[in-house]
């Protein structure tokens, strides 16, 4: 394009704003009007475009970078135009400091490395990404001109700008969307949220001690009696034994064989079966009461034994003939002819060596049953000794 002149009321807006973005900061031709004057591309670049004279009101700010990217800086100082008559405007807006000028490929690379950054960003993140990456200092607003008003420069102090960063250094991530189910499930989880689980106050459970039992003393009058038994037995094979003897030395055997067994089963039979049931009847009281004695208990309390069989013979003999049939002195006659009956004294005599006998014996199992009740009694005072034991409840 050709050099060309511009008329006041077309540049003169324009002029102004080139004048007030390249003048230095140690001049003071901020207050004067500046004269439009044509101006020549030294550089041989393209002209400036000039901008329409806009209304009063505020518009977009421009970012200064890109005013210094396209506006080359002028050599010659600029002239003050004739002022124009001009219509009355709004008060305008308070002009902000213009920002000194930034090199032109700093800002450049600068600009493509943040489309670089923006579009690798994605889609969800962009809006993050552009807030993250706006710089206010890059984008700040464009003073307001108008014709009739000239601009005045503030001094101030502008910040340096950061270096720029360059396009191999950005960290390229490809973002990925999370998926609508994995995005429902957390928020359906966050949603129903369990509730806190509280562990139950402890109750406290009662704990049973068990006592230990106290032993019971074994005794010995069961044994005592089956002995008796066997002595009641023995006592009916001996006393009749005895009595066949003595039926033999009276007279003929045959005869004697005939008493015999009229005194086992015959009209006689209570002279033999009630001295045996005295026996056992004798023996078995004798060792229940002495029970777990010594031996010489039986030896001695034995003779009493003797004693009830010898009256139970007495008492047989009567039942023998019959004694209520008979008159008082018969009776009487008949008992004390018996106190010496040689069967009522043999019957005596072996009843009192049966307990003499078997009570040895009795005595001897009444030492070890007494045994087991000390050693039992001695378990018992230990587990006294060692103190309560808990028991174990299902």
């Amino acid at each position: 394009m050709s050099d060309t002149t511009k008329g006041p009321d077309e540049t003169g807006a324009a002029a102004s704003d080139e004048a007030d973005v390249n003048v230095p900061d140690g001049e003071a031709a901020a207050d004067a009007p500046v004269e439009d004057e044509p101006t020549t591309d030294a550089a041989g670049e393209a002209p400036v475009a000039d901008e329409p004279i806009a209304e009063p009101e505020p518009e977009p700010a421009l970012p200064a970078a890109t005013a210094a990217d396209d506006v080359p800086v002028p050599a010659a100082a600029p002239v003050a135009p004739p002022a124009p008559p001009a219509p009355p405007a709004p008060p305008a807006p308070e002009p902000v400091a213009p920002e000194p000028p930034v090199d032109a490929e700093a800002a450049r690379t600068a600009r493509l490395d943040e489309a670089v950054e923006r579009a690798n960003a994605g889609t969800a993140t962009s809006a993050g990404s552009d807030s993250d990456d706006f710089d206010p200092s890059l984008y700040e607003a464009a003073p307001s001109v108008t014709p009739s008003e000239p601009v005045h420069e503030h001094d101030a102090t502008a910040e340096p700008l950061p270096e720029p960063i360059a396009a191999g250094s950005v960290r390229r991530e490809t973002y990925v969307p999370p998926e609508p189910a994995a995005v429902a499930a957390a928020a359906g989880a966050a949603t129903l949220a369990p509730e806190p689980q509280y562990a139950p106050a402890a109750v406290p459970q009662t704990v049973y001690v068990q006592a230990p039992t106290p032993p019971k003393n074994a005794g010995n009058r069961g044994f005592g009696v089956l002995v008796a038994a066997i002595g009641a037995v023995a006592f009916a094979l001996l006393y009749a034994g005895v009595t066949y003897l003595l039926l033999l030395g009276r007279g003929d055997q045959s005869a004697a064989t005939e008493e015999f067994l009229k005194f086992l089963g015959g009209p006689y039979w209570a002279l033999f079966w009630v001295p045996t049931i005295a026996v056992f009847v004798g023996f078995a009281l004798l060792a229940a009461i002495i029970n777990r004695g010594p031996w010489w208990t039986y030896a001695v309390f034995g003779l009493l034994v003797g004693v009830l069989v010898y009256f139970s013979y007495i008492g047989a003999s009567l039942l023998a003939v019959q004694a209520w049939t008979l008159t008082f002195a018969e009776a009487q006659k008949f008992i004390g002819d018996r106190w010496l009956d040689p069967f009522a004294i043999v019957a005596g005599v072996i009843a009192r060596e049966i307990p003499i006998w078997f009570g040895g014996w009795i005595a001897a199992r009444g030492r070890t049953v007494t045994e087991r009740n000390r050693l039992a009694l001695e378990a018992y005072d230990r587990e006294l000794a060692a103190g309560p034991r808990p028991v174990v409840t299902g």
